[in-house]
């Protein structure tokens, strides 16, 4: 079965028979593309293309209007839910606190509704109860999206690089062709916290992440980081979405051990990643040599602007 296929048919099992029918009715050129699955409780169901968000019907029609929209009842999200954290839902604590969980194939599956909180722990959020709404994002490989990235800055030698983007600029698929990529050619370690670039599963990377490539499912950043060059003698690390201090703490360590870096952060452009006071500190370090900026949209997964971070933005 093709890859991309498969991933779809991960996001089917989730679904109740009357969500998925209305997906599987989708004209097959349409469903390939979709990259969100949405469940909102009493309201009606709905899927992203491109960045844009389309109601559907009985028939698989994508609409703008929500009038004859599939409406999403309790037992559409309970059951959902339920088969995203394979019927246990107490195996799956730390998944639940952080309001996500990586289904099989890499699809990320977010979910909110009413916090737990633990005073033991200033309020931090325990749990969630009363899940109201579900977001099924379809972790697709898009090979050679990152050619043009890869040629200008990692092609003659290893480099550090930030990928910036904002929300659903494909950020990650970019990533994730970059390790299949540079994996090639240099030992990298992937800090793969979600499980969204390699997809492991029973240890088996699902997705080409680089022949080179040593994966890190599952861990935290800071203990993947760490772990990653004491043992692994990386030439690169990569990882997603970094911005916490304690990401920043394992990043300088790593350069100062004379490693490279891959990562992602959300930005729109050059000057709001600047004002990011944990990101931009690194950049003033020289610790990128570059930064990579992706489009929405039409432009979703393409490189924008470059910027050799040494030169102007230095």
């Amino acid at each position: 079965m093709n890859m991309e296929i498969s991933k779809l048919k991960f996001s089917y099992e989730l679904l109740t028979p009357k969500i998925r029918n209305a997906i599987i009715s989708i004209p097959e050129p349409e469903r390939n593309r979709i990259q969100e699955i949405r469940l909102r409780l009493s309201k009606m169901l709905t899927v992203t293309l491109y960045g844009k968000e389309y109601f559907v019907d009985g028939k698989g029609r994508l609409m703008n209007n929500y009038s004859d929209g599939i409406p999403v009842a309790a037992d559409d999200i309970a059951v959902t839910y339920k088969r995203a954290l394979q019927n246990s839902v107490h195996s799956f604590h730390r998944e639940i606190s952080r309001g996500y969980i990586t289904a099989e194939g890499g699809n990320r599956v977010g979910f909110c509704g009413t916090a737990v909180l633990d005073p033991s722990k200033d309020y931090a959020v325990d749990s969630i109860k009363n899940i109201s709404s579900i977001n099924i994002r379809i972790a697709r490989e898009v090979k050679n999206c990152s050619v043009e990235i890869f040629e200008k800055t990692l092609s003659e030698r290893p480099s550090s690089l930030i990928i910036a983007g904002p929300p659903s600029s494909g950020k990650t698929t970019v990533l994730r062709d970059l390790c299949r990529i540079a994996g090639s050619f240099y030992r990298l370690s992937v800090i793969d916290e979600r499980n969204e670039l390699a997809a492991t599963k029973d240890g088996a990377a699902m997705n080409d992440v680089g022949m080179m490539s040593d994966v890190f499912n599952s861990y935290n950043k800071y203990d993947g980081i760490m772990t990653a060059v004491k043992v692994m003698s990386p030439t690169i690390l990569v990882c997603d979405e970094i911005g916490s201090k304690e990401d920043m703490k394992a990043l300088e360590y790593a350069v100062n051990s004379g490693v490279k870096l891959i990562a992602s952060c959300h930005a729109s452009t050059i000057d709001e990643l600047k004002k990011r006071p944990l990101v931009s500190k690194l950049i003033k370090e020289k610790v990128f040599d570059y930064c990579a900026l992706l489009g929405t949209g039409p432009m979703c997964g393409k490189l924008t602007a470059l910027y050799r971070l040494g030169d102007k933005y230095g």
